[in-house]
This record gives C-alpha cells, sequence and structure tokens, in this order.
C-alpha cells in the first residue's frame, strides 16, 4: 500500500506539473507575445522553452513510469475509459518529445503553434476529466 500510495504522489505531482507547463505555454506566452517587442519575445521564448523542456524531459520520464505501473494494477478491469485516459495521456506524454520536430515541420503556419498548444492542452483536460470519471 505504501508503494502505491507513493507512485499515485508521484504520478500526480508530474501530471499536475505537466499541465502547468503546458497552460503556461499555452495561455501566458501569447499575452508575453503581445508586450514586448519580437526580438524580445522571442529571447524570452528561448530561455523559458530550454529551460521548461529539460525539467519536463525528466518529469515525463516519471510520470510515464508510475501511470504504467499505476495502469497495471488495473489489468483486469474492463473499464473502458481507463484504456481511453491511459491512451492519451502516453500519447501527450511521448509527444512531449517530438513537439519541437513538429513546430519546425508546420513553422510555416503562423497558427499552427496556437493551434497545437491549445488542442494538446484540450486533451489533457479531457484525461484529467477521465481520470475523475473513470472509477464513478
Amino acid at each position: 500500500m505504501t508503494l502505491y500510495i507513493f507512485v499515485k504522489i508521484v504520478h500526480l505531482l508530474t501530471m499536475t506539473f505537466f499541465i502547468g507547463v503546458v497552460s503556461f505555454r499555452t495561455f501566458i506566452m501569447p499575452i508575453l507575445k503581445s508586450k514586448y517587442d519580437k526580438h524580445t519575445y522571442l529571447n524570452i521564448d528561448k530561455l523559458i522553452g530550454l529551460k521548461a523542456r529539460s525539467i519536463i524531459k525528466i518529469n515525463n520520464i516519471f510520470l510515464i513510469l508510475s501511470g504504467l505501473y499505476l495502469f497495471s494494477l488495473y489489468l483486469d478491469t474492463a473499464n473502458f475509459l481507463l484504456y481511453i485516459k491511459v491512451g492519451i495521456g502516453l500519447v501527450l506524454a511521448l509527444a512531449f518529445y517530438i513537439v519541437p520536430i513538429i513546430m519546425k515541420k508546420f513553422n510555416h503556419l503562423k497558427w499552427f503553434s496556437q493551434f497545437f498548444h491549445h488542442l494538446f492542452f484540450s486533451l489533457m483536460m479531457i484525461v484529467v476529466v477521465l481520470s475523475q470519471l473513470m472509477f464513478a
């Protein structure tokens, strides 16, 4: 039981941190973009982005491992929402590692970055809602 509680806490903390970083990127950075000149904004974006990515790279390893451990405890359940939640959550956590490639590929589309971050954040909120509904 102690291991379960520890892993659950690790999972909740890493998930919260991941969502926090994505929400900052989605909702705060656009405000900064409108308040600073392009050069200053790009410097801020680069500084924050590099630091956040280095932290989240490690964070998501613990998020994935703790999630897979918790999922393994419920493999015998027929709870369809659990499988959807795990699927979306795993895709999001792993997608983080290829987001720079995706952003570079669609760099020419001005609207894509904001759209992508809103989509990513929305999927995160779906995972949170499913995590609360799946055992109700």
